[in-house]
């Protein structure tokens, strides 16, 4: 069944209603993920290009070499500075089960990532992921998180950062309603407009 959400720009559907691709999408997801969530059931609209999603988002997730850990911690950063509240709450149980700490994920919350509780390649990072979002990298900061990271780390991490942008546009363009875990995270402490994207510093 397909249903449009009262909070949605577009269909949600919840179920291939016929559509084969479709339906090898949702069953596959489901298998890896447990179910199909609201901003995939979005983009069910447009079935290849979801699968087009799909492959490089997860492939971005866990193929990369850099570290995991580091990548989550980028990624909450980006959904903060773009005031994403999906992507924030999507993505704290997912920094934590990679290594962020519960101590920095508090600390990102309320400082902003400009707090002791970093180490020097987190802050690098973190600095470079601000930048980024403003839509420029300075020479000083790439050298700075470059200091720490190869050349295939830097690259995943421009396109870790840059597709989490690119998220946080899409949830906001669609006004893609929470999923229902959220609901059991902590929010953004001043999130933009509902599941949106400013993607830009305050």
């Amino acid at each position: 069944m397909s249903s449009r959400d009262d909070m949605s720009r577009v269909t949600l559907r919840a179920e291939p209603d016929g559509d084969d691709t479709l339906a090898a999408i949702y069953a596959h997801v489901t298998r890896e993920a447990g179910g199909v969530p609201r901003l995939y059931q979005a983009l069910g609209a447009a079935p290849h290009l979801l699968q087009g999603w799909i492959d490089f988002a997860w492939a971005l997730r866990d193929d990369a070499r850099s570290s995991r850990a580091l990548r989550e911690l980028a990624v909450l950063r980006c959904a903060q500075l773009c005031g994403s509240d999906y992507v924030w709450r999507s993505h704290i149980l997912l920094a934590v089960r990679a290594g962020v700490s519960e101590a920095k994920v508090a600390a990102l919350a309320s400082a902003g990532g400009v707090d002791a509780a970093f180490e020097p390649v987190e802050l690098a990072v973190l600095a470079l992921t601000a930048e980024l979002v403003d839509g420029a990298v300075s020479d000083a900061t790439w050298h700075a998180a470059a200091a720490y990271l190869d050349e295939q780390m830097m690259v995943e991490l421009v396109l870790t950062v840059s597709w989490y942008i690119h998220v946080a546009r899409v949830v906001a363009a669609l006004d893609i309603p929470l999923e229902g875990y959220h609901a059991a995270v902590p929010p953004l402490s001043e999130p933009g407009p509902r599941g949106g994207s400013s993607c830009a510093r305050s």
